[in-house]
């Protein structure tokens, strides 16, 4: 890896991981936090640190497996006993870290399921090196999972990273899936493990998180297409394909996204439930493979 996109993602990771430690901090320190004034703080807080946002602060609350960011004029807050998923991304251009934790609000009733995940991580991490099959990645998460009387989400996995890529074209299962791909020395993958009390699928839910289709891509040195879609070509100066909130574009005229997502022009990620309402907790770090193991940059 060329040695300025290795700092790139370096540095991303120390913003990433700083800013996940004190959202946790934060999220725990009393009750009744606003869920809308957490993300943004993580997410201005990212800036401050000298990275961008690479996606919408994540803050999955309970039985809410991922993709929830609270809109505008949100009135939720965090309560006593919930289970607390805080996803954050940072990039530097455009090369990203994507980490997570769960933090349980004033109570300590959902420990062991925590722990789940969290060692699911760490277990991942041990094994993982240039050679590795994902799919062995995923059976690992899961024996280490089931083990502790859980059951992984089987239907969300991590992700490679590339620039500008959030999710790229190799999942990492959260399961012994019949699939998989070689990692290569090089390679930047999120592993992401969730374990939950329930069945381990999900629902789908409202959207608060977008990305714009790569398909637009077409459309970038047309003008006319440029002007006929002016909200897209504001997206893409400002996201490109990077996956956005519907409450950062209200300083644009034109922030009604609804009919471009039913053309297909952009991409919307809805909320996902864990389907039998079994509460979820999830633990991510984003790693670069190498010959001998990874490195960790969150």
């Amino acid at each position: 890896m060329d040695a300025n996109i290795l700092q790139c993602y370096i540095d991303a990771g120390q913003v990433a991981s700083q800013v996940l430690r004190e959202a946790v901090k934060y999220a725990s320190h009393k009750v009744d936090v606003p869920v809308l004034e957490l993300a943004q703080i993580a997410e201005a807080r990212i800036i401050e640190l000298g990275g961008q946002v690479a996606f919408p602060c994540n803050i999955s609350i309970n039985e809410i497996a991922s993709h929830y960011t609270p809109p505008v004029n949100d009135s939720l807050k965090l309560q006593k006993g919930d289970v607390v998923k805080i996803d954050v991304g940072a990039h530097i251009d455009g090369y990203i870290a994507d980490t997570a934790a769960t933090v349980e609000i004033s109570t300590n009733k959902h420990t062991k399921l925590i722990g789940a995940s969290k060692k699911a991580l760490r277990n991942a991490i041990s094994m993982t090196c240039a050679g590795t099959n994902t799919k062995d990645i995923g059976k690992v998460i899961e024996s280490t999972i089931n083990e502790m009387g859980f059951s992984p989400i089987y239907d969300l996995t991590g992700h490679s990273l590339k620039q500008y890529s959030l999710h790229a074209n190799v999942n990492i299962p959260n399961y012994a899936a019949s699939f998989g791909n070689t990692l290569l020395a090089g390679n930047v993958i999120a592993i992401e493990p969730f374990a939950t009390y329930g069945k381990g699928t999900t629902r789908n839910g409202d959207a608060y998180i977008f990305s714009l289709n790569k398909r637009f891509e077409k459309h970038i040195h047309n003008e006319s297409n440029m002007h006929s879609k002016s909200l897209l070509g504001d997206i893409y100066k400002q996201y490109r394909y990077l996956p956005f909130a519907r409450r950062w574009l209200e300083d644009i005229v034109d922030s009604n996204i609804d009919n471009y997502v039913a053309t297909g022009d952009i991409i919307a990620y809805p909320v996902l439930h864990e389907i039998s309402g079994g509460i979820v907790s999830q633990f991510e770090h984003t790693v670069i493979v190498d010959e001998s193991g990874c490195i960790v940059t969150t």
